[in-house]
């Protein structure tokens, strides 16, 4: 089969599975191959051989169930950078982008930040790769912190993140105050789980469930970090569609005064910030 005709089997292969089947049908075939969209373009006329044409079944039928584009390929753009990713860890979203934008405007050289639930690491890593800070980053689960610690060393910031195995501030060591404290907690309802996307269903489920209402974790977060961060010190999250204000009541409740509520690029309220009083 030649490269034209099997980018063409991919897009009906895919279609109704994925909203855009001829763009990924192109992508995941470069992805088998090793190569640019433009080497397709060029040599559209090249026959696959057997093998290639195997792995490339192999893809398409992962992408067909459900599997996230970007699990398969390893990797995810975010904030300028490439992140690797796996079925650890939560996909960076863009929407992350807003926030992560927020606490770089309000960081100064020699800050230190903690990133509660670290994940993939995309906002440690990009708050240390743009930023002359300290970051500790936090996440309970090892395989996330694994896939954490590589992006640190993609990205050339390991020697500006400091990972720990922690849940939430449980193993924060002793006598550290943070200048911002940041996190993306999950923020779902647990009984919004088993409606999401098949794909979002595939990420892990201790990033996604924020408990009976969602906002388990704002909670515990808000509750405990007065304890870890300076008087005047800033935290900031990200949050569900229709959670701004409950986030917002719960900082102030947990005596935090000043807070800002940031769009994202759809106009929904997307990160609230708040000062430690």
């Amino acid at each position: 089969m030649k490269i034209f005709d099997a980018v063409n089997f991919g897009t009906k292969y895919l279609k109704g599975s994925i909203a855009e089947p001829r763009i990924e049908s192109e992508a995941l075939l470069s992805f088998t191959l090793g190569a640019s969209k433009e080497y397709l373009l060029i040599n559209r006329d090249k026959e696959l051989t057997d093998d290639s044409f195997n792995k490339y079944m192999e893809v398409l039928d992962l992408r067909k169930s459900g599997m996230p584009y970007q699990y398969i390929v390893g990797e995810k753009h975010f904030m300028g950078l490439i992140f690797n990713v796996s079925p650890s860890v939560l996909i960076p979203r863009n929407d992350t982008e807003i926030l992560v934008e927020e606490v770089l405007k309000r960081l100064k050289s020699g800050d230190t930040v903690l990133d509660i639930g670290t994940g993939s690491g995309a906002i440690a890593v990009s708050i240390a790769k743009y930023k002359d800070v300290k970051v500790y980053a936090v996440d309970i689960s090892d395989g996330a912190l694994e896939v954490a610690k590589e992006n640190a060393d993609i990205n050339g910031v390991s020697d500006k993140v400091i990972f720990i195995k922690s849940d939430l501030f449980s193993s924060i060591p002793d006598g550290i105050r943070f200048d911002l404290i940041v996190s993306n907690p999950p923020y779902i309802r647990s009984n919004e789980i088993n409606e999401l996307q098949e794909e979002v269903k595939r990420e892990p489920k201790i990033a996604l469930d924020g408990g009976e209402d969602g906002l388990t974790f704002y909670r515990r977060i808000v509750k405990d970090s007065v304890n870890y961060i300076k008087f005047g010190g800033i935290i900031a999250f990200e949050v569900g569609f229709d959670q701004a204000w409950d986030v917002k009541d719960i900082l102030v409740d947990g005596g935090y005064s000043d807070i800002e509520v940031v769009k994202d690029l759809q106009g929904i309220d997307r990160v609230v910030l708040g000062k430690r009083l």
